[in-house]
C-alpha cells in the first residue's frame, strides 16, 4: 500500500516537473504564455546568463495570467521552454508587448547550446530590434522535434511587466497593421480635434480652446510614447527624448486639463478654494513635467501617478460642484472626467501591480481619453451654443432697449428740433437785425438786394435804392457824446421807417450813420417822392434827449433802373453811393438821382 502511494506521488511530481520544464508548441495563431514563465529576482544585478542556476529550486513559477512586479530596482530573469513535437519545423514571433522597458536581453538555447541572443529595449537604438515593431518581438525557429529555451533579462526604471504572446508571423503582421490603423485613427482624430480647437482659439482668442487643444495634444503624445509608436515612427533612436517623454507629456496633460477646468467652469467666480486647489494640482503636474527632464524616470513617474490621481478627483469634484451650481455644460464636463478618471485609475493600478495587465487595463486611459475628448468637445460646442443664445437674447434685449431709446430720442429730437427751429428763427432775426436801431443790418440788406435784383432782372421790373447819410453826425457825437449820438440814430431810423409807403419797401442800417432803402417795383419818380418825404420828415424833426435839443438833416443818393444781367448788386450800390457823394458835395440835406447821361446826376435841393 505504501509503495503504491510513493509511486503515485513520484508520478505527480514528474508530471508537474514536466509541465514546468517545457511547453508544447501551441497550434493556435496567438497564444499568451505569460503563465508558463518561471522567474528569478536578481536584486543585486549580479547574475549573468552564464551564471543562472539550473536547479528548479531557485526559480519561481508564475501562476498568474500576467507578470507585473511594479516599479522595481531589481533585475528580473524570465525563463520559458517550448518543445516542437512535430516532424517539421515551425517559425513563431514571441512578443513582449510592453514598449517602455529600458533593457531587454533575450537568450535562446537549443539544448545546452546558445543559439541566438538579442539586446534591445527603449534605452537602446531602435534598430537593435530584430523585428520592426513598437514592442519587443523576437523570431523563433524550431527544427523538427527541437526544444528551445528562451531566457529574458529585464531591467528598467519603469514598471516591470512581461505580457508575452506567441504569434504566427502572418497573424502578427495582420495584428500589427490593424493596431497601427487603430492607433493612427486615434492619434489622427485627436490631433485634428486639437488643431480645430487651436483654430477656434486664434479666431476667438478664448483661452479655453488653447488649454483644451494643448491637453488633447499632450495625451496622444503620451500614448505614442507609452505604446512605443513614438519611438518607432517619430523620434526614432532619440533615446534621451524617449526616456523623458512619458512623464513630460503626462504632466503637461494634467497641467493643461487643470487650466482648462478653471476657465471652462469659471471656478474663480464659483468657488475660490476649489479654484486654488485645481490650480495647485495643475501647477504640480506642470512642475513635475518640467523637472522630469532632469529627474530619473522612476522618481518622476512615481510623483506623477499620485498627483494625477488626486488631480483627477479634484477636477471631478470641481465638475460636481459646477453641476450643483447649474453651470452650463457642467454635465458634459462631469461625464467626461468620470470616463477619464476610471481609465486613469485602471491604468495607474495596473502599473502599480494592483490590477492584472490586459488589453483593457493597458489601454484604459486611452479609451477614457477618447470619450473625454468627444464629451469635452460637445461641452465646448454646448458652451458656444449657450453663449450664442445668451448673445442673441442680449441682442434682442438690446434691440428692444435701443428701439425704446430711439423712440425717446426721436421724441426728444423732435422737441429739440422744434425748439431749435424757434431759436434759429430768433437767431436769424437777431443775426439780420441791427442791435441799436432795430432795423435790418447790412448783411440782410445785401442778401435781400441780391434776390430782388435777380427777380427784377428776370421780370424786367423797376428797382430803386436809396443810400442815406446823416449830415455832420460826427459833430453830434463830439458835441453831445456817443450816447446822444446813438439816440439820434435810433430816432432817424424810426423816421425813415415811418416814411416808407408799402411793406415791400425795406430799410436797413448800412453802417455807422448810413442807412439803405430798397424800393421794389418803383421807378425814379416814385423813388424821388419817397426820398424827399424821408428827407423832409427828418429835417422837420428835432432830436430831444433830456435837456439836449438839436435838429439833423440827411443827404440821399438815389439810383433807379431796370436791372440787367450784365450788371451786379455792387453796381447799383456804387451808383447810389456816387449819387450820395454828389448830394454831400452840393451842400447836403438834399436828394440826388444818379444818371448815366449826366454823371454829375440830378439833385433835389432842400427847400
Amino acid at each position: 500500500m505504501m509503495n503504491r502511494f510513493i509511486a503515485l506521488a513520484l508520478s505527480i511530481v514528474c508530471i508537474s516537473f514536466a509541465e514546468a520544464a517545457h511547453l508544447e508548441l501551441p497550434r493556435s495563431d496567438a497564444f499568451a504564455i505569460t503563465q508558463q514563465l518561471r522567474f528569478i529576482e536578481d536584486s543585486d544585478a549580479t547574475l549573468t546568463y552564464q551564471t543562472l542556476p539550473d536547479s528548479d529550486t531557485h526559480w519561481e513559477k508564475n501562476n498568474d495570467s500576467h507578470f507585473n512586479k511594479g516599479y522595481s530596482r531589481s533585475v528580473w530573469w524570465l525563463d520559458l521552454t517550448i518543445h516542437n513535437p512535430d516532424d517539421h519545423g515551425h517559425t513563431r514571433y514571441l512578443d513582449l508587448s510592453y514598449a517602455v522597458l529600458d533593457y531587454v536581453d533575450v537568450y535562446i538555447y537549443s539544448g545546452d547550446q546558445l543559439k541566438e541572443e538579442y539586446h534591445t529595449g527603449d534605452m537602446r537604438l531602435y534598430h537593435s530590434r530584430p523585428i520592426d515593431s513598437n514592442t519587443f518581438v523576437i523570431p523563433l525557429t524550431w527544427r523538427p522535434g527541437e526544444t528551445l529555451r528562451i531566457t529574458y533579462r529585464l531591467e528598467s526604471g519603469t514598471s516591470i511587466q512581461a505580457p508575452l504572446t506567441l504569434w504566427e508571423p502572418e497573424t502578427y503582421a495582420s495584428k500589427d497593421a490593424y493596431s497601427n490603423i487603430v492607433q493612427g485613427f486615434f492619434f489622427g482624430s485627436t490631433l485634428i480635434l486639437a488643431f480645430y480647437n487651436l483654430l477656434i482659439f486664434f479666431i476667438l482668442r478664448d483661452r479655453n480652446y488653447f488649454y483644451y487643444a494643448s491637453f488633447i495634444i499632450s495625451l496622444p503624445l503620451f500614448f505614442l510614447t507609452l505604446s512605443g509608436q513614438g519611438y518607432r515612427y517619430i523620434w526614432t533612436d532619440q533615446i534621451v527624448l524617449n526616456s523623458h517623454a512619458i512623464p513630460f507629456f503626462l504632466g503637461m496633460s494634467f497641467m493643461f486639463s487643470g487650466f482648462f477646468t478653471r476657465r471652462f467652469l469659471n471656478l474663480r467666480a464659483l468657488s475660490i478654494p476649489t479654484d486654488v486647489l485645481v490650480a495647485t494640482f495643475a501647477l504640480l503636474g506642470g512642475s513635475v513635467a518640467v523637472l522630469s527632464i532632469a529627474l530619473p524616470y522612476a522618481i518622476a513617474i512615481k510623483a506623477l501617478v499620485p498627483i494625477g490621481l488626486c488631480a483627477c478627483f479634484v477636477y471631478l469634484f470641481a465638475g460636481i460642484l459646477a453641476g450643483f451650481r447649474k453651470v452650463p455644460s457642467a454635465r458634459y464636463y462631469l461625464i467626461a472626467w468620470i470616463c477619464f478618471l476610471v481609465g486613469s485609475i485602471f491604468f495607474a493600478l495596473s502599473k502599480l501591480g494592483l490590477m492584472p495587465l490586459n488589453f483593457i487595463t493597458e489601454h484604459a486611459i486611452q479609451f477614457g481619453s477618447i470619450f473625454q475628448a468627444v464629451l469635452l468637445s460637445l461641452a465646448l460646442a454646448n458652451s458656444i451654443n449657450v453663449e450664442r443664445k445668451l448673445r442673441f437674447q442680449a441682442q434682442a434685449d438690446t434691440l428692444v432697449t435701443t428701439k425704446r431709446l430711439n423712440e425717446q430720442l426721436e421724441n426728444r429730437v423732435h422737441e429739440r428740433t422744434q425748439e431749435l427751429e424757434v431759436l434759429n428763427k430768433q437767431l436769424k432775426v437777431l443775426s439780420n437785425t441791427d442791435e441799436l436801431t432795430g432795423l435790418k443790418n447790412r448783411r440782410y440788406m445785401t442778401t435781400s438786394l441780391s434776390e430782388e435784383w435777380k427777380r427784377s432782372a428776370r421780370y424786367q421790373r423797376q428797382l430803386s435804392v436809396l443810400l442815406l447819410d446823416i449830415d455832420f453826425f460826427k459833430k453830434v457825437n463830439d458835441d453831445y457824446g456817443h450816447q446822444i449820438g446813438d439816440q439820434c440814430l435810433i430816432e432817424v431810423a424810426k423816421l425813415i421807417y415811418e416814411s416808407l409807403r408799402i411793406p415791400s419797401d425795406q430799410v436797413s442800417r448800412y453802417g455807422g450813420e448810413e442807412f439803405f432803402v430798397m424800393l421794389p417795383e418803383t421807378d425814379a419818380a416814385g423813388a424821388l417822392s419817397v426820398a424827399e418825404r424821408i428827407r423832409s420828415n427828418i429835417e422837420k424833426h428835432t432830436i430831444v434827449v433830456d435837456d439836449t435839443r438839436f435838429p439833423v438833416t440827411v443827404s440821399i443818393g438815389l439810383y433807379s433802373c431796370t436791372p440787367e444781367t450784365k450788371h451786379s448788386v455792387d453796381y447799383i450800390l456804387n451808383c447810389a453811393d456816387i449819387a450820395l457823394y454828389q448830394s454831400k458835395e452840393q451842400g447836403r440835406n438834399r436828394v440826388t438821382l444818379y444818371s448815366e447821361d449826366n454823371i454829375s446826376g440830378n439833385s433835389v435841393e432842400a427847400r
